[in-house]
């Protein structure tokens, strides 16, 4: 496999984790449920699965 197909072949597989990750937090948002993340110190925090969304989309924009 060239380098340019492992290029490729990353950037699919990123942009399938984040398409899940999106499908999760909207599925948890209309459940009113929460996500739990880790702070900057990587302590596990609780935060709204609304939070969590737009972050995901505040960092990966559609």
């Amino acid at each position: 496999m060239s380098e340019q197909e492992q290029i490729k072949l990353f950037a699919q597989i990123r942009e399938g984790i984040i398409k899940a990750q999106r499908e999760l937090f909207e599925r948890k948002v209309k459940l009113g449920e929460t996500v739990v993340v880790a702070d900057e110190n990587g302590m596990p925090v609780h935060i709204s699965a609304e939070e969590a969304l737009r972050r995901l989309n505040a960092n990966n924009p559609q």
